[in-house]
């Protein structure tokens, strides 16, 4: 066998890919395109590379642009191989998202591929199912699903937004679609947006298909999530469950990808490569011709409105399963006392909830005991010095912490300003709520699920399961609490500000804040009656009014309405330019030059907004800057954006610059 040289693209910042020789004398056999290698670079040692293209090597070539030949180091196993529809997957991914090819490719594989698996594979909490062969879908639940069957029986390409209030029989219709995939002798991949969801739908899911199904998530040690996915390519697992990482297991052949709760901005990875996962579910269905159903009960505006323009099918569960939705009521705090946190209606509301032998949850989209500490004399604020950001109050363990770049430091005695020894703690968070539901109702069980209770592995699991078996009367948390949750013993929730959001700059605030307030109000009342009450500073503003109606289309036609004014998505597509270095004079330099070589480039094809700083000017020492750009780029415009940027960072030391395609967020 010839010598041979192997292209492959490496998990380094810089374009293109990097050449390297399988000697001829090798005894294993050598790789092709879409095995994974293990290579040097630099002085870095098994890197994991995708081979891009094989070829002879001329008897009189040593050395590639100036360098000499290095050899690769191995091949992985079969089982790490990319199929052609991964390999289509990979590279249209480094096009969209302006990136190296090479970048992506991590996503592609576990952490550490091969490993062995060290421990014992986590449980999973009992789910209360039925016989499958004993539910009876609503005719709603019959049309969608019929549309999907339709759609693999003609091996095509398809995608289903599945718009259903909670509670209505979501999930009843991703597990008849994906029992019919599985009996086609297909498999499926089922994303949730929270590893916090996975062990109770993991349950339910395993309930009806077996040891077909497994989890990949980054709480699993590296050993297990090697054994998922060899696995899976082996085509012993049919079906995979878990959040962004779940979606390039190699199942074989791919029939449903189900996208639950796909509204969620945690779909997006807010580092480096800044995919969505939502989108990229949409293109490995098509290049596997599957199916992809999305599902939610307040869709994504970019969802809703490509189903209004034909690209999605729309399904729609109109009732909820087993009673009505729950009623929601405002409480107006204007001119009324709420200590702590907490009006008289909502206390008295627990206390009645508790004492009546129900379940009830309470939301606070912030932890800690205090969102900031100030001066009750001369009004400073304790800031980190790290960051334009006050630091939160926390009681357990006393101290104070950002919770942006986690300094912290001790709780002051005395105003570091004017040495006053008076404090006013500012706002308040779900340690606080957990403090004085135990101080005014003390028989009530309380649990806390949020990101202080929630860093040692399993402990999502343990504290969702033991709300969901009766251990608990109350569970206090932030976000995680409003994520999907079925809890039948729920006849009330409580939010604590739902006013919380609405003012900030950020053009998706009311859709986020809208999403939030009809989510958690939808674990009320599964089972029998519910309630949910809002605390608000604000009872007559439109979005809290349509959280109250829980009218979605309402909501969606206003607010589509606005964004087509301010010419935001989903009409044009937004890309954003982040800037940052340790000092504020460079990045502020180099944010304008990149703002006017882009509006010198590509004026003609997008709106250049800025410079102006984020809305977090100073983050864990960094300086930030942004650049905003509206308009529909192409894969050339966008390699030239990243060339621009690579060349900024080469001419101005300490400066970083990510390229942020439809960002969620404009932080």
């Amino acid at each position: 066998m010839p010598t041979l040289l192997v292209d492959v693209a490496v998990p380094v910042p810089l374009p293109g890919t990097f050449t390297y020789r399988w000697p001829a004398d090798r005894d294993d056999p050598p790789p092709g395109s879409g095995d994974l290698v293990r290579v040097p670079f630099g002085r870095r040692r098994g890197l994991v590379g995708l081979v891009t293209d094989v070829r002879e090597l001329p008897e009189d070539v040593t050395e590639v642009d100036g360098a000499p030949l290095r050899d690769v180091t191995d091949r992985l196993p079969g089982s790490y191989r990319l199929a052609p529809d991964r390999m289509r997957l990979a590279a249209w991914m480094a096009g969209y998202y302006a990136l190296p090819l090479g970048e992506v490719v991590p996503l592609f594989h576990p952490p550490r591929p091969g490993t062995r698996r060290r421990r014992a594979r986590a449980e999973h909490p009992a789910y209360p199912l039925q016989d499958p062969t004993s539910i009876t879908l609503t005719e709603a639940q019959r049309e969608v699903v019929a549309r999907a069957e339709a759609q693999l029986a003609s091996g095509g390409f398809g995608s289903i937004l599945l718009h259903g209030v909670t509670g209505s029989g979501k999930t009843e219709v991703y597990l008849h679609v994906i029992a019919r995939a599985l009996e086609q002798g297909r498999s499926a991949i089922y994303l949730l947006p929270e590893i916090a969801l996975t062990p109770q739908t993991l349950g339910r899911i395993t309930e009806r298909f077996g040891d077909s199904v497994a989890a990949i998530h980054s709480d699993l040690a590296a050993g297990e999530r090697s054994r998922v996915h060899e696995a899976a390519a082996r085509g012993e697992v049919r079906v995979v469950v878990g959040p962004r990482s779940a979606l390039f297991a190699p199942v074989r052949d791919l029939g449903v990808i189900v996208v639950d709760e796909e509204h969620e901005s945690s779909y997006k990875q807010d580092d480096k490569p800044r995919y969505h996962a939502r989108d990229l579910a949409l293109v490995r269905g098509r290049e596997a011709e599957a199916v992809v159903l999305l599902g939610s009960a307040t869709p994504d505006l970019a969802s809703w409105h490509r189903a209004a323009e034909g690209r999605h099918q729309l399904g729609v569960l109109p009732d909820r399963l087993g009673g009505a939705m729950p009623a929601v009521e405002l409480i107006d705090l204007r001119g009324q006392a709420a200590p702590d946190g907490f009006s008289e209606p909502l206390l008295e509301a627990v206390a009645e909830t508790v004492a009546a032998g129900r379940q009830v949850i309470l939301y606070h989209n912030r932890r800690g005991f205090a969102r900031q500490l100030q001066c009750r004399d001369c009004g400073e604020i304790v800031m980190c010095p790290h960051c334009d950001i006050g630091l939160t109050v926390h009681l357990r363990p006393r101290r104070l912490l950002c919770h942006y770049c986690g300094f912290e430091r001790e709780v002051l005695d005395a105003c570091p300003a004017c040495r006053s020894p008076a404090f006013l703690p500012g706002g308040g968070g779900t340690e606080r709520t957990e403090l004085v539901l135990q101080a005014s109702i003390p028989e009530a069980r309380v649990l806390r699920l949020d990101h202080d209770t929630t860093r040692r592995r399993g402990s999502h699991a343990r504290i969702l399961g033991a709300f969901a078996a009766g251990e608990a009367d109350v569970l206090v948390g932030t976000q995680m609490v409003a994520k999907g949750h079925h809890f039948p013993g729920v006849a009330l929730v409580g939010v604590l500000a739902a006013d919380d959001g609405l003012s900030l700059p950020d053009y998706r605030a009311t859709e986020r804040a809208f999403q939030l307030l009809t989510q958690v109000a939808g674990r009320a009342g599964r089972t029998g009656a519910g309630r949910v009450l809002l605390q608000t500073w604000q009872p007559e503003h439109p979005i809290i009014l349509a959280a109250v109606d829980q009218d979605y289309r309402g909501f969606a036609h206003l607010e589509l309405a606005q964004r087509r004014l301010a010419g935001y998505p989903p009409f044009r597509r937004l890309l954003r330019l982040g800037l940052s270095a340790p000092r504020q004079a460079t990045v502020e330099r180099a944010a304008s030059q990149l703002a006017g070589a882009v509006g010198r480039e590509l004026a003609d094809h997008c709106e250049v907004l800025g410079p102006a700083p984020a809305v977090f000017a100073r983050l864990q020492n960094r300086h930030r800057q942004q650049v905003l750009l509206k308009g529909e780029l192409s894969r050339a415009q966008k390699d030239w954006l990243a060339r621009c940027c690579r060349a900024l960072r080469d001419a101005h030391r300490g400066v970083d610059v990510v390229i942020d395609v439809d960002p969620v967020g404009l932080y």
